[in-house]
């Protein structure tokens, strides 16, 4: 049963995406990882709110399964894992960055610009698609990958994994309606699985050599 008509799914995912946006712009600025790892969680509960706007606009059952799993993976499970990882090595403060806050900030900002300019041959796609979806999906992918590279713990690596594949999870809903259940299915398997094993490694890690800076973890290499 359809509750809402397609023009009002894409206003509600339209300020979705700009609050999606919001959050993963706001990723550069937490200096705890706890924070960061709250945001996560957050983008979880947007990004569930965004698979139950399209659930109501399609009325199929896959869909709501898809909400579903969003929750119990996004928003639960994955951002557990990792504030119980958090814990196991007791580090909450990210002390060594490349860049200034200031500087990073900027540069997330001009990711932003980027993604906006690369998709504009792209808003005229039908289905979900909106003003600021595909833009802010792809500012998701970008951010992500670029604080993975200014941040040196292990588990902001982990949260950088899983903000880009929130990215290409807006992108999917907005892109495609709905992911064939198999592949939904897959990829939360593969993010909760993938989580777990990160989280395991951080902990022996941090066992092992009381630290989980990546740039100290280099020097292991043979």
């Amino acid at each position: 049963m359809i509750f809402i008509d397609v023009t009002t799914a894409r206003g509600l995912l339209d300020g979705l995406a700009l609050l999606l946006l919001a959050t993963t712009l706001g990723s550069i600025i937490p200096r705890q990882q706890e924070n960061s790892i709250r945001l996560l969680a957050l983008q979880g509960l947007l990004l569930s709110l965004a698979a139950a706007v399209v659930a109501l606009a399609t009325g199929t059952a896959h869909a709501y399964l898809a909400v579903a799993m969003t929750v119990v993976v996004k928003v639960i499970v994955v951002p557990g894992i990792l504030l119980f990882a958090l814990r196991e090595v007791r580090v909450s403060r990210e002390v060594h960055v490349i860049l200034p806050q200031r500087q990073a900030f900027l540069i997330a900002l001009g990711l932003v610009l980027v993604a906006y300019y690369a998709v504009e041959p792209l808003r005229t796609l039908d289905g979900f698609i909106t003003r600021n979806a595909l833009p802010a999906a792809l500012s998701m992918l970008l951010i992500a990958l670029f604080t993975m590279m200014i941040r040196k713990k292990a588990l902001h690596q982990v949260a950088g994994i899983v903000a880009m594949e929130n990215g290409i999870y807006l992108l999917a809903i907005v892109a495609s309606h709905e992911l064939p259940l198999a592949l939904e299915l897959g990829v939360a398997v593969d993010v909760a699985v993938g989580a777990v094993v990160m989280g395991v490694v951080a902990r022996q890690i941090h066992r092992a050599f009381d630290t989980v800076n990546t740039d100290r973890l280099r020097t292991l290499r043979g």
